[in-house]
């Protein structure tokens, strides 16, 4: 009985509380939002070009689909064949290939004993041309792109960026507690230059420590294209000394603290990474 009177006393106080405070706003007309009155104003309008170039850009998801229906892109997320972009829309395969030829791609977990071998192919997102394709300006005239986007789109030319290497990671979960993760995370594990220029690159490898091993492992990669003059590529804009010790920072602020001329772009090699493949050792 204590517990019911006690719930019901604490429903009553809020009512009580919503009904008074209802009341002290009876009457009272709602007034339009004020930017100039509003202590947010400064950080959000003033500032608002340079705090987006922070987004600019984002990073995107790639679906290795059997079709771009609802279902089919599920299905794809699923079976994790997809794989992700730092913004440029690269190209990516990574396949475990088998003793027959036959090939299982990104996401894929499988049982084995022998050496594992793998291919990787990639190709960069293609070279943007100036301004906006023709179905975009005819579609929304040149007057709103200008004001929408500066009158720059994604227009893409014919001809791709080159992909420079193929970074492969190689991760082994720990067998007990006080093995070192540090000797089981390997980043990059091997780097694989390469010089298909346009065309794109594929390179293959191999771990014989697998089958030696005997353990649980798990590869992903990442292929970088040639550097480029990128918003924000350099972060934290460091000065190095003779060391190679970051000594001071030049971050690219939100704020009047960075020229309104500086863009704050650097050199910076965009990146598709890839889902993992995932090999359980079988002794059998």
């Amino acid at each position: 009985k204590s517990t019911e009177t006690f719930g019901t006393d604490k429903y009553m106080a809020k009512r009580n509380f919503i009904d008074a405070a209802k009341a002290k706003g009876k009457g009272k007309e709602s007034v339009p939002f004020d930017r100039r009155n509003s202590a947010f104003n400064l950080f959000q309008y003033a500032e608002s070009e340079r705090l987006g170039s922070y987004f600019y850009t984002g990073g995107l998801v790639a679906a290795h689909s059997n079709g771009r229906q609802r279902e089919a892109i599920w299905d794809a997320l699923e079976r994790k064949e997809v794989y992700a972009t730092s913004g440029e829309r690269m190209l990516l395969w990574f396949d475990l290939i088998n003793e027959n030829g036959d090939t299982q791609p990104m996401g894929s977990e499988v049982f084995t004993r022998e050496t594992p071998r793998f291919r990787v192919r990639a190709m960069g997102a293609f070279e943007q041309k100036p301004g906006c394709p023709t179905h975009s300006i005819e579609a929304l005239g040149e007057e709103r792109l200008t004001s929408m986007c500066g009158g720059e789109c994604y227009n893409p030319g014919d001809v791709r960026k080159p992909i420079e290497r193929v970074e492969v990671v190689r991760i082994r979960p720990q067998n007990t507690p006080n093995e070192a993760m540090e000797d089981l995370i390997e980043d990059p594990w091997k780097v694989l230059p390469c010089h298909g220029g346009s065309d794109g690159c594929t390179v293959e490898f191999d771990d014989p420590e697998f089958s030696t091993a005997g353990r649980e492992t798990i590869y992903y990669v990442r292929a970088l294209q040639e550097s480029s003059q990128t918003i924000n590529g350099a972060q934290l804009r460091c000065e190095y000394n003779a060391k190679g010790e970051c000594v001071k920072v030049n971050p690219c602020f939100g704020d009047a603290r960075t020229d309104r001329d500086d863009d704050c772009t650097a050199p910076s090699a965009e990146r598709a990474w890839s889902s993992p493949i995932f090999l359980r050792y079988s002794g059998s």
